[in-house]
């Protein structure tokens, strides 16, 4: 009876102990990592697996070139362990976000270690392709009737993005017209400081705006002393002024849309987002990607050494993928025609492309969708889809294609099929992984070219 009694309690010591001890070899929470768009996004999940809770910012058929993030990015980031980038100025907008967020991680550059295409090699892009850079992150003008209205600066996951930023509030219609005064007085050594509940009107001198940092927002009245259109500047983009309500409202409540904005918030708009000195698309050749899938293992290992062989084995898996779809895209390409290995795309996202496979890519617009082709940039292409009897032409995902389509109209140059440039397409659609989507841009140019 003694030695049932002693067993027991032995037993009961041991569940007790299991209770609260972590049982050896117990998955702990997975891995909070953040990337920045849905092609880099899909990388680092095939190495992370199970081991990672992955967050991707820009999503599938998002155009990364003019994404604004939001204070969700920013709550995202704030919380990862790593943050996945591609690098090469790809994302504009990532030292900002990074600043708002508070972000404590570690930064991976995914392109570490990739020979980058210089722009030099990809034309003349410079004299039509980028915006040129401003004193302003954004500007939009309201449509304004006289009266008060309340302009709004939210906490971005607890904080401000900076203790103070300058704002510039002009009586003007037209962006372009009032640029040049903006960016004067917001450079000026002179300006008046306001802090919240303190109003702002239409002047020629720039705002410094101090935020309470005891308060979650920070308010500014705006008088409007005649009906009109206004334009306003600011060293910050919107989406650090607002969380949950719109920055920008009448007396009423009703919220206020500019009637224009730069950068424009819209799918195509035309931003100030400025790429450096290289094109930045270079998950555009498969031998690239084994770089970014080195890189991306390499970081999930440091991070979260206790999985390290399984990021190891991930990646070797993977990359043995990789390399049966380059291999089938170069004996696409070599069975092509050397006539027909020319093609038109709606921006120049595929040197990379171009520079590993042996294909010829044509756009009339620049390395980001930002750019805007010139009426002799577009006669140029026209003239030589129509000398080199160029019977395709490519439309893009991400890209608006009214351009292409009517480029397509005048030459009589087919409408080839849809390319996957810089975002993949739903999980529903042909392109939903990196590896579908090089397989797919292939067949896609294949079929077309060897017709």
């Amino acid at each position: 009876m003694k030695l049932r009694r002693t067993f027991l309690k032995s037993v009961l010591a041991a569940f007790a102990i299991s209770a609260v001890m972590p049982t050896i070899g117990q998955a702990k929470d997975p891995l909070p990592v953040v990337a920045t768009f849905s092609i880099l996004g899909d990388m680092v999940s095939q190495v992370g697996g199970d081991h990672i809770a992955l967050t991707t910012l820009v999503g599938h058929d998002g155009d990364a070139h003019v994404y604004q993030p939001t204070p969700a990015d920013a709550r995202a980031v704030s919380k990862a362990s790593v943050l996945f980038v591609n690098g090469l100025e790809f994302e504009g907008w990532i030292d900002r976000l990074v600043d708002a967020s508070g972000f404590k991680g570690t930064r991976i550059i995914a392109t570490k270690g990739i020979d980058p295409i210089p722009f030099e090699e990809e034309g003349d892009h410079d004299e039509h392709g980028e915006h040129a850079e401003h004193g302003f992150e954004w500007a939009g003008v309201f449509d304004l009737a006289a009266g008060t209205y309340k302009w709004s600066f939210a906490k971005v996951d607890g904080d401000y993005a900076d203790p103070a930023m300058k704002m510039v509030v002009l009586q003007s219609g037209d962006i372009e017209a009032a640029e040049e005064k903006a960016e004067a007085l917001l450079e000026a050594d002179s300006s008046d400081t306001r802090r919240d509940n303190d109003v702002l009107v239409a002047q020629d001198t720039a705002y410094t705006l101090t935020f309470d940092k005891s308060k979650d927002m920070t308010v500014f009245s705006v008088d409007i002393k005649k009906s009109g259109k206004y334009a306003f500047f600011t060293e910050h983009m919107p989406f650090e002024f607002e969380a949950n309500e719109h920055f920008f409202k009448d007396l009423a409540g009703k919220d206020v849309e500019p009637i224009a904005q730069e950068p424009d918030t819209g799918h195509h708009g035309h931003g100030h987002h400025h790429h450096g000195t290289f094109d930045p698309h270079a998950w555009q050749s498969v031998q690239n990607a084994i770089v970014y899938i080195n890189n991306i293992t390499s970081a999930l290992s440091e991070a979260d050494p206790a999985n390290a062989d399984t990021y190891k084995q991930n990646s070797e898996a993977y990359i043995a993928k990789l390399k049966e779809v380059e291999a089938e895209i170069s004996a696409a390409v070599k069975a092509l025609p050397e006539s027909s290995r020319t093609v038109v795309t709606s921006h120049d996202a595929f040197g990379y492309f171009e520079k590993s496979y042996g294909l010829a890519f044509k756009a009339p617009t620049g390395i980001s969708t930002e750019s805007e082709a010139s009426a002799a940039d577009v006669a140029k292409l026209i003239n030589q889809i129509r000398e080199e009897g160029i019977t395709a032409v490519f439309v893009e995902n991400i890209a608006d294609n009214r351009l292409l389509e009517q480029i397509s109209s005048e030459t009589g140059a087919q409408i080839g099929g849809t390319l996957y440039s810089d975002a993949l397409s739903a999980p529903d659609g042909p392109a939903a992984t990196y590896l579908e989507m090089m397989r797919y841009n292939s067949q896609t140019l294949s079929q077309a070219l060897g017709s």
